[in-house]
């Protein structure tokens, strides 16, 4: 009897690990609960900057997910960082990215970073800022 109780336990378990299997989701995570490799990447992204790029970088995680870094680059004079949406759209992946022009003392931010999991390989990556499509800066591995 105990053996017929296990296996749904260890089913839910399983199937509670990976809920984000098969959907495309993204959320914004803080720099200190990031993994180290995604730290250094971004330290390096910083170091690199010279006011000349548009702040949109790309480090590939694990297969089913990678992150998005903004920088301040990516901001225009007198813009905070605004709303991400990220849409399957047939074969591509896009990633619409809006500034918002409420800044103040409180919307001060210097970075956004997200977390993007995706249930399947994209032929295409789209990035667009402000309703523009743009490009990736920087793709790290």
């Amino acid at each position: 009897m105990k053996k017929l109780l296990l296996l749904p336990l260890m089913l839910l378990l399983l199937m509670g690990c990976n809920m984000n299997d098969g959907k495309l989701a993204f959320s914004e995570i803080s720099r200190e609960k990031a993994r180290a490799n995604v730290k250094d990447f971004i330290t390096q992204m910083e170091i690199n900057e010279d006011g000349t790029g548009n702040g949109i970088y790309i480090l590939n995680g694990k297969k089913d997910r990678f992150y998005l870094f903004l920088s301040q680059e990516f901001l225009d004079e007198g813009k905070s960082f605004g709303s991400i949406d990220v849409k399957e759209e047939e074969d591509a992946l896009s990633i619409y990215l809006n500034e918002s022009s409420d800044i103040g003392k409180e919307n001060q931010e210097t970075y956004k970073l997200y977390e993007i999991h995706r249930p399947k390989d994209y032929e295409f990556l789209r990035v667009f800022k402000n309703g523009e499509e743009t490009h990736i800066q920087t793709v790290g591995a």
